[in-house]
C-alpha cells in the first residue's frame, strides 16, 4: 500500500514561519528515546529534579505553597543543572543586596519617595557604585540567546558576572524589586522582556530597559518589536504582569531547559497543560504547544513512512491539534519577528550603550 504523504505536507507547509519561542533558541526536535513513538499516557517525568521542580511551581499556582518569582527561578535553573546550585548562596546573596539597597534608600531619603525603591534599582543596574562592587549590570551579547551555552540566560548567571540579557535582567530586577517591597511588573514582547512600574502619581506606567539603560517610550517598544493591536488587546504583549502570571511563564520555561536535555516528550505538554489551565491565552504556552506537535507529527510520519504504513488516527488527531494550537496564536495577535528586525533591535541596543559610554568618557 502505498503511503498518503499529505498530512507531512500539511505540517511542512503550517511550519512556514516557523514559531519563534520566547527565548528558545535551536532546542531539538526529537523524542526521548526510552519513550514511544506515540506519547506515554498518564504523565510521568524521569528526572527528578525536574519532576521537584514541577511539583513545587504547581503547588503556587494551586495555593499550596505561596507564591515567588524568587524561588521558582532557582527552581528552574536548580533543575537544568541536576541540582548542583546551592540554594543557601543564593538566597543570602539576595538578602544581602536587599539590605544594601534598604540602606541605601535610607541614607538618600528614598525610602519615603512614592518609587524610591526602583529609582534605587535604577541605580543599582545602570551605574558602577558601592551597591553593585562598582560594577554595573551590562548586556551580555555573546550567545544571548543561549545557542551554545544554555546557561547564559540564568539569573545565577547575571549574579555572578552582572552580564545577561532580556531575560535575566528583568527577573533580577523583579526578585529584588519583591525583596524591598517596590512595585515592579515584567512585561512582554515578541523575544524581548522588561519592567514596568508606576510613575509617582500612578497615573502612568514607567518602562525600564535594562539591556542599554534606559526609559523608552511605549510607542518604540511597539514599533520596533513589531507588536500588533490585537496582541496588546488580547494581553500576550506589554501587559504588566504580576507574580502570578511571571509564575505561569516561567513553568513554561521550564520546558526550554527540559527540551535541552532530553528533547520532546509528554512532561512538556504536562507543563503547558497546567499553565492553560491558569492562563488560556498564555502565548508561550500555546506556542512550546505547537511546537511539540509539530515535532512529534513529523517525527511519527518519518517513522510511519519508514516502515511503509499508512496514516493512522493517531497522526490525523494529532495535526487536528496542532493547527488549532496555530489558530489559537494568530487570534492571540501573535505576528513572527523577522531576522532584520531583531537585528535592528540588537543594533540600537549596541548603538545605545556606545553613545552612554562615550558621554561618559566625554564627562
Amino acid at each position: 500500500m502505498t503511503i498518503k504523504p499529505h498530512i507531512t505536507i500539511q505540517y511542512l507547509k503550517a511550519a512556514i514561519g516557523s514559531l519563534m519561542l520566547l527565548f528558545l533558541a535551536d532546542i531539538p526536535c526529537y523524542s526521548r528515546p526510552e519513550q514511544p513513538s506515540q506519547p506515554q499516557h498518564p504523565v510521568v517525568c524521569n528526572d527528578k529534579f525536574y519532576q521537584q521542580a514541577f511539583d513545587k511551581i504547581t503547588d503556587m499556582l494551586e495555593g499550596e505553597a505561596a507564591s515567588s518569582v524568587k524561588r521558582v527561578v532557582f527552581l528552574q535553573e536548580w533543575a537544568y543543572l541536576q541540582g548542583q546550585l546551592d540554594y543557601k548562596a543564593y538566597y543570602s546573596e539576595i538578602a544581602a543586596l536587599a539590605t544594601d539597597l534598604k540602606v541605601f534608600m535610607q541614607l538618600n531619603k528614598l525610602d519615603k519617595h512614592p518609587i524610591g525603591g526602583n529609582l534605587a534599582l535604577f541605580e543599582f543596574f545602570t551605574n558602577n557604585n558601592p551597591l553593585n562592587g562598582y560594577k554595573a549590570y551590562t548586556y551580555d551579547f555573546d550567545d544571548y540567546m543561549g545557542k551554545q551555552d544554555f546557561t547564559k540566560m540564568f539569573v545565577t548567571k547575571l549574579m555572578r558576572t552582572h552580564s545577561g540579557q532580556c531575560r535575566s535582567l528583568p527577573l533580577f530586577y523583579k526578585i529584588l524589586a519583591n525583596e524591598i517591597g517596590a512595585e515592579a511588573y515584567i512585561a512582554y514582547a515578541p523575544m524581548h522582556s522588561f519592567i514596568r512600574h508606576h510613575n509617582e502619581d500612578g497615573s502612568r506606567l514607567i518602562n525600564v530597559e535594562l539591556t542599554n539603560h534606559s526609559m523608552p517610550r511605549e510607542v518604540f517598544i511597539i514599533e520596533s518589536t513589531g507588536i500588533s493591536p490585537r496582541a496588546i488587546e488580547t494581553g500576550v504583549y506589554m501587559k504588566p504582569c504580576d507574580d502570578k502570571d511571571i509564575v505561569i511563564n516561567l513553568l513554561v520555561e521550564l520546558t526550554y531547559g527540559y527540551r535541552r536535555l532530553y528533547g520532546v516528550d509528554s512532561f512538556v505538554e504536562k507543563c503547558v497543560n497546567v499553565a492553560l489551565q491558569y492562563a488560556p491565552d498564555n502565548l508561550p504556552a500555546w506556542m512550546t504547544l505547537a511546537d511539540k506537535l509539530y515535532c512529534e507529527g513529523v517525527a511519527y510520519q518519518q517513522e510511519l513512512r519508514c516502515k511503509g504504513l499508512p496514516e493512522d488516527q493517531w497522526s490525523l488527531d494529532n495535526y487536528a491539534r496542532y493547527k488549532a494550537a496555530k489558530q489559537k496564536i494568530t487570534d492571540l495577535g501573535y505576528i513572527e519577528t523577522s531576522p532584520e528586525m531583531y537585528d535592528a533591535w540588537m543594533k540600537d541596543i549596541q548603538e545605545e550603550i556606545d553613545h552612554r559610554k562615550q558621554t561618559a568618557t566625554n564627562h
